[in-house]
């Protein structure tokens, strides 16, 4: 189900509130990263809306930017169909990651991925209990793909109103910092404090296609099996 407009308003009005840092527009956040780091850059595009927004900001500044999709091999149909849209209309640099681990054999070994809720009310951190498939679809295969390709930040289309713990990422960090979990990645979030609707906006004005898994009614995109959100039952239903 889609979050609400009163949820995202608190989110980013919270978020706002208490970010660390001046706040940036995405194009002048865009620029900065790109003046920063240069070739260096790349763009961590799921072709999800979100990413795709910020991709389309970023090819207008910096056409030859790098663009990472992590394929997890569970990627609705929809998405790949999208993926070679956009790679032939658009001229990508693109660079395609693939698993360390299958989903499957990921379910295998540790199951499905649990609610991220769950890990509230069990008193642990969603950060340090994020299903594994996430690891070994996406951040290990992007980590081998920064140093492969030289790449030292990446811009990425995450939003604080999507859930609490992005929200509470930019209050406590900001629209970009330096993360050294996975090693060392600058990642700005220049829509980070944009609404659903923003970013539907932004798609219509300049005219960019349209992933056609949201015309199935669906409110995200990414892994199609994936179990660790809200509502997943209702939109792998609706989706197949």
């Amino acid at each position: 189900m889609p979050i609400s407009p009163k949820i995202e308003a608190s989110r980013i009005a919270y978020a706002t509130r208490n970010c660390p840092k001046t706040i940036l527009s995405p194009q002048d956040l865009i620029k900065r990263a790109i003046e920063k780091h240069g070739d260096r850059l790349a763009v961590a595009c799921s072709f999800g809306s979100c990413s795709v927004v910020v991709l389309h900001m970023t090819l207008a500044l910096k056409p030859d930017v790098k663009v990472v999709f992590n394929n997890t091999g569970v990627e609705y149909p929809e998405t790949y169909a999208y993926r070679d849209l956009l790679r032939k209309e658009w001229n990508l640099n693109l660079i395609e990651t693939k698993p360390i681990k299958s989903f499957w054999q990921c379910v295998k070994e540790y199951g499905f991925p649990l609610l991220r809720v769950l890990h509230y009310e069990r008193g642990k951190s969603p950060e340090t209990e994020k299903p594994k498939c996430c690891l070994f679809l996406k951040e290990m295969p992007m980590q081998q793909a920064c140093l492969r390709h030289s790449i030292e930040a990446s811009l990425t289309g995450l939003r604080c109103a999507e859930s609490r713990v992005r929200m509470f990422t930019i209050a406590q960090r900001g629209q970009y910092y330096l993360t050294t979990k996975w090693g060392y990645l600058w990642r700005y979030h220049p829509v980070a404090l944009w609404t659903r609707e923003q970013v539907q906006q932004y798609l219509k004005e300049h005219g960019v296609p349209t992933n056609q898994i949201y015309l199935k009614g669906l409110p995200r995109s990414g892994c199609m099996p994936c179990t660790s959100f809200l509502h997943w039952e209702k939109q792998l239903a609706r989706a197949n």
